[in-house]
């Protein structure tokens, strides 16, 4: 729900891209950052397509692919799912080329692409987990909201609601052989 709650999650759930502190657009799920000069961004400003990371996989070891990018929008285009955002409303279409390819399809030109699938506000969720929970079936989908399956660093140990959460090491996070993260709970 809330700003706290979103930022608490990012420990968890990661987007396509994130902004450093400088606020430049760096890379978290995406293999880079789509622009004009890479073919990423459409010259029309009518669709940007996104190359995933192959070297991504879910805590509990399956792949991410673009299925779970393409989950995810279908997710928070249904509104009774409860995640709807301006972001979603300005997209036409969401289409998995491959499994490391995604290309969002706009309404109308867009000067600044960068909406759904960025930022902590905007994570993307593993569709194994959480296709059962779409539309009106979010509400029964306490058990998946409280301990989700994500590709970051940490994977949620308890969750004791506007109290405490608890995280320890994600094993299968892509950081652990560089000696990430840096604490272990």
């Amino acid at each position: 729900g809330g700003t706290k709650d979103l930022l608490a999650s990012s420990l968890v759930l990661e987007p396509l891209a994130e902004l450093d502190s400088d606020g430049v657009l760096v890379t978290a799920l995406a293999a880079e950052i789509p622009s004009a000069g890479n073919g990423g961004i459409a010259a029309d400003g009518l669709s940007i397509t996104w190359t995933l990371r192959d070297d991504v996989v879910w805590a509990d070891g399956s792949p991410f692919t673009s299925a779970d990018v393409l989950f995810t929008y279908d997710y928070c285009a249904d509104e009774a799912t409860g995640c709807a955002s301006d972001a979603i409303i300005e997209i036409a279409s969401v289409v998995a080329d491959d499994d490391h390819t995604v290309t969002f399809n706009f309404n109308d030109p867009q000067p600044y692409p960068f909406k759904f699938g960025v930022g902590y506000q905007s994570p993307i969720i593993q569709k194994a987990q959480m296709e059962a929970c779409i539309g009106a079936a979010a509400v029964a989908c306490s058990e998946q909201n409280f301990s989700p399956v994500g590709t970051g660093p940490y994977v949620i140990t308890e969750l004791r609601p506007e109290d405490t959460v608890t995280y320890a090491m994600n094993e299968n996070y892509r950081g652990v052989p560089d000696g990430l993260p840096f604490f272990g709970t």
